[in-house]
């Protein structure tokens, strides 16, 4: 199973420059969010990749497919990439979150693997969500090479899953729009080559008004 999976969250969103919670509800990609996706996607011309998997979730889906245009490759798409379903927060801004929900969003923000967000997800639940596709994938592929296209929490619990972290440590990866990191599969483990780089992006425009930042 000594597969390279080169995983990426989605352009910017609408919801992005709004500040807005998203998870499972979507948002389409800003012009900005276009161009980040088509300069990712020159950036991986340069990777052979084999295949392309994307979070079914419409923001990933236009940035996946921006890809799978440009090298060439169709994509499939999976719910086990979705985004963390943020419950009643989705829409919601951050200080709106912090008025009407206070004592959860301090969890969130000093205790995040103890949150339990009403009608959404915990980070366990997608630490299982994601191991249990990097599992299946693995079983599946044997020396391929594999683009992921996914959200900021899915694919920093993936990050943290790979280094055998805590889930309490979620603040401590950053993942802006676009940026790849590069995993190897190696006999003894994931081995993480490159993370949340985005040097491909040539206007790069810092985000920080979410949930995680």
């Amino acid at each position: 199973m000594a597969n390279t999976f080169y995983i990426v969250r989605h352009g910017q969103t609408n919801w992005n420059i709004l500040g807005k919670t998203q998870g499972h509800g979507n948002s389409d990609l800003t012009k900005t969010g276009e161009v980040q996706a088509q300069e990712l996607a020159q950036a991986m011309v340069n990777y052979p990749i084999d295949y392309i998997y994307s979070s079914d979730l419409g923001r990933a889906v236009q940035t996946a497919q921006i890809v799978g245009e440009k090298i060439g490759i169709e994509v499939e798409k999976t719910s086990a990439l979705r985004e963390m379903g943020f419950g009643v927060w989705e829409g919601l801004l951050i200080e709106e979150i912090k008025k009407d929900h206070a004592n959860t969003y301090d969890t969130w923000r000093n205790e995040p693997h103890l949150v339990d967000i009403p009608q959404g997800e915990t980070l366990h639940i997608i630490k299982e969500r994601v191991d249990n596709f990097i599992k299946e994938i693995n079983e599946k592929y044997d020396n391929k090479h594999i683009l992921f296209v996914s959200h900021s929490v899915t694919v920093r619990v993936m990050l943290l899953s790979f280094l055998n972290s805590g889930m309490e440590n979620i603040y401590r990866i950053k993942q802006d729009n676009t940026a790849l990191n590069v995993v190897e599969y190696r006999d003894y483990g994931p081995v993480v080559i490159k993370m949340n780089d985005t040097s491909h992006i040539k206007n790069n425009e810092k985000i920080n008004n979410s949930a995680l930042e």
